[in-house]
């Protein structure tokens, strides 16, 4: 997995992480936005624990990882940053 990552997103999740403690990892999935027909489905980030079909990464020496269903769907080449709110997102690069 291929991820390219800001300086302060990698902050912000390695704080995340330390929190979290143990074998922590940021997991890229899939989460709705939205409601009813003005729904639609994003990839976000979340602090999980690794799953045994999950496909790992790493970026700024962060664990990263995602399910082999979700790589298969939008690659394995990703980008992370903070949004408007300083709170990180991703996005699949083509």
């Amino acid at each position: 997995m291929n991820i390219s990552i800001t300086a302060d997103a990698a902050d912000k999740l390695s704080s995340l992480l330390k929190k979290e403690g143990g074998d922590a990892v940021v997991r890229i999935r899939e989460g709705k936005v939205g409601s009813a027909c003005r729904c639609k489905i994003v990839l976000k980030l979340s602090i999980d624990e690794r799953e045994d079909e999950d496909v790992e990464g790493q970026a700024a020496s962060l664990p990263f990882v995602i399910s082999e269903d979700l790589a298969d769907q939008y690659g394995e080449k990703f980008s992370v940053s903070l949004d408007g709110n300083q709170l990180p997102t991703v996005e699949a690069v083509q």
